[in-house]
């Protein structure tokens, strides 16, 4: 084989193994939600399935800082602006073109699927969110964070923020390996109902065994991700609680021992 054919087989090798790591890297899951009256309307996420469970405990976005988001000029669309249905109920107000953190924690810190951060096509944005609770990883076998993206059209770059204020490794979600999330929405800056597509996302695939919070950034080149974001609770397992039981048992009997040979030590 010639020379060049071994550099074109080797380069279709590894793009078929780099295809192959990609796909697997976003996992599928299913949103259970309650439409209201169609997609403008309140679109409220009630739980999610995946491996044959379901959860219903989040952890929410309270908090935003805006490293850098392309404002909105007159002369450009700006980047990421806060969106939601035309007729939901929360968040109050109106969307904002160029947002605070206050305005995107409110927009993302909700089950409020039609309340959203909308980016346009050519924006570009930096923004670390923070969840309500610190997000541990845990034996489970599901996904600790869980994403929505209204056209199923863009990319997103995550990376996570540990507990001690430093980054993880940045890790892209991208388009392709969306799923869709089986329901649409139409939010006041589109003009039609469009189809949502979700990606789960374990810690291990960002190199993390807890978080507190995401690093959120899209280039010019991903398209606009208009999405939304929330992180499954952390509970312990039912074999930890049972351990932490013993434990406190233990404690008290040892305790009360104690207490009972003090006192016959005085009597």
């Amino acid at each position: 084989m010639k020379v060049k054919n071994l550099l074109v087989a080797a380069g279709l090798v590894v793009s078929s193994v780099l295809a192959v790591s990609n796909s697997a890297q976003a996992a599928s899951f299913t949103t259970n939600y309650n439409q209201v009256a169609g997609p403008k309307s309140n679109t409220w996420l009630n739980s999610i399935t995946q491996n044959n469970k379901t959860v219903s405990a989040f952890s929410f976005v309270n908090r935003a800082e805006i490293i850098q988001n392309d404002l909105e000029t007159g002369t450009n669309n700006g980047a990421a602006s806060t969106d939601k249905g035309d007729n939901v109920s929360i968040p109050l107000g109106t969307r904002k073109e160029n947002p605070t953190g206050a305005d995107i924690a409110e927009y993302l810190g909700n089950k409020q699927l039609n309340s959203i951060i909308d980016t346009e096509d050519f924006g570009k944005f930096n923004i670390d969110v923070f969840f309500d609770s610190v997000i541990k990883g845990d034996n489970s076998g599901l996904d600790s964070l869980f994403f929505w993206e209204r056209g199923m059209n863009s990319d997103l770059q995550i990376q996570a923020i540990k507990e001690d204020g430093t980054y993880g490794t940045a890790f892209k979600l991208l388009r392709s390996e969306q799923a869709w999330a089986n329901f649409k929405i139409d939010t006041t800056e589109i003009t039609g109902s469009q189809g949502v597509g979700s990606w789960g996302v374990s810690l291990a695939q960002l190199g993390v065994t807890s978080l507190k919070g995401l690093k959120l950034s899209a280039e010019t080149g991903f398209n606009g991700p208009d999405f939304k974001v929330v992180a499954r609770k952390t509970t312990p397992e039912p074999g930890a609680m049972l351990g932490l039981g013993a434990v406190a048992t233990f404690a008290f009997l040892r305790r009360r021992q104690r207490n009972n040979a003090t006192c016959k030590a005085f009597n």
